[in-house]
């Protein structure tokens, strides 16, 4: 069996290697049954179907639209590929304020990425209170149950049509009567999505994803953007409304931010999808070299990273500076000399990209 599993492990880290995929974008379980049955859960369609030409000597026998295919290595082992789609299953609906989206089913796991109230994830598999989900970026990862909510698309598609307002507010809060000293019945952050009634004496009354309603202060949120291009200075503006904010690795809200994490959120609050990480998102838009750093205009991304490598994002100012998630969401620069230069930073960037026209 050991033999086995070791072919089968390496089998699948090569295909993930070839599909440029990593831990991020492909779950694997390698799950030993009964004695001589092992059963592989996979999330991706493209490892099942490579993988048995990978295992040379191991039969195969294709199972049935929904049913695993099975194969049989040269000593009887019989393996069962299962492949967790995200279409058998309904989609989950955020009613949280945040839900934290980890490496694995335990809270003290890595803290991969977060969601905010009213996002959607497709769940792979359940375990205990846990879902493994798929994010609408092909993240993986687990999000606990309380987190979130079973519903349908129909239901998903039906509120965003009523969710013309957005919170503007790092963090509000939806109280039980329009009145500022009533109980809270959630708080919500930046970037959620809400439908909201007419303005009464201050506030409107709103309802949120899941169905809980209550009064939420008019000046905390805006009208959504329908169809409005995304603007540079409008972002560079909402990102400085976040200086001070501290770090959090894995954080994607005002209550917390990383580099990428920051950068995703403000560029998502403008309708543009960005990859969740600094390496993914140093593959888009119209690279600006090192030595043309000054050209950068205020919203185009700079990254930085030792040996080469992709490790931290930041958003241009223009002029060399840049706001970004270091500690807290702080202002630096590049340019020695200046108050806010950061030699540490300075000597590993790399270059910049301009996603934005």
């Amino acid at each position: 069996m050991e033999d086995v599993l070791k072919r089968i492990s390496e089998a699948i880290e090569a295909i993930e290697k070839e599909c440029g995929f990593d831990w991020r974008f492909s779950y694997s379980k390698l799950i030993p049954l009964e004695a001589g049955t092992l059963e592989i859960e996979l999330s991706r369609e493209e490892l099942r179907r490579r993988l048995p030409a990978r295992l040379e000597g191991f039969s195969v026998t294709r199972g049935k639209e929904g049913e695993p295919a099975v194969m049989r290595s040269p000593n009887g082992i019989i393996v069962k590929l299962t492949l967790l789609a995200p279409g058998r299953s309904r989609p989950l609906l955020v009613v949280s304020s945040v839900a934290d989206v980890r490496r694995e089913p335990s809270h003290s796991a890595e803290l991969l990425t977060q969601l905010i109230m009213g996002e959607t994830a497709f769940p792979l598999k359940a375990e205990g209170d846990w879902f493994l989900v798929r994010l609408s970026d092909d993240y993986h990862g687990w999000v606990r149950s309380w987190y979130v909510r079973e519903t349908d698309s129909a239901e998903i598609m039906s509120y965003e049509q009523d969710a013309h307002a957005v919170v503007e507010a790092s963090v509000g809060y939806v109280l039980s009567t329009p009145d500022a000293h009533s109980l809270p019945v959630s708080d919500v952050v930046a970037g959620t999505r809400i439908a909201a009634g007419a303005a009464s004496r201050g506030f409107r009354a709103v309802t949120l994803p899941g169905g809980r309603a209550g009064f939420m202060r008019e000046g905390d949120m805006a009208q959504a953007a329908q169809s409005t291009q995304p603007d540079r200075k409008r972002l560079v503006r909402r990102a400085m409304r976040y200086l001070g904010i501290p770090y959090l690795w894995g954080g994607a809200t005002p209550k917390g931010f990383d580099c990428s994490g920051l950068v995703m959120r403000v560029f998502l609050m403008e309708g543009v999808s960005l990859p969740r990480d600094s390496d993914r998102q140093s593959l888009i838009g119209a690279l600006i070299p090192a030595e043309r750093v000054h050209d950068a205009s205020p919203g185009d991304l700079l990254f930085f990273g030792e040996g080469g490598k992709v490790g931290h994002v930041a958003l241009s100012l223009g002029k060399s500076l840049f706001i970004h998630a270091y500690g807290e969401v702080k202002i630096n620069g590049l340019t020695a000399g200046d108050e806010r230069y950061d030699e540490k930073l300075a000597k590993i960037f790399l270059f910049a990209r301009s996603v934005l026209r």
